[in-house]
């Protein structure tokens, strides 16, 4: 006999780790291209990782505290100037 599994907590597991697609952050990648930079020579200035900055662009993610904090003081952009949408 086959174990049957709880529909509703995977249902609930899936809900929350669905990997949600926003709209793209034109602000912030205009700003990280103005300052010449790369994806990558953004995250080590930040201190994180290039995938982070990618799925910021990509709106796959929200900025943590840390990170907007970063971009604020690199950027001297206020936080609704680089995430318009949030």
């Amino acid at each position: 006999m086959a174990h049957k599994r709880n529909s509703n907590r995977s249902t609930s597991i899936s809900m929350e780790y669905r990997n949600l697609k926003g709209s793209k952050r034109e602000r912030l990648i205009a700003e990280r291209k103005r300052a010449g930079l790369t994806q990558t020579q953004l995250a080590k200035k930040l201190g994180c990782s290039t995938a982070t900055i990618s799925h910021l662009e990509l709106g796959r993610v929200k900025p943590g505290l840390d990170i907007s904090l970063g971009l604020e003081s690199y950027f001297k952009r206020p936080f609704e100037i680089l995430f318009p949408d949030l």
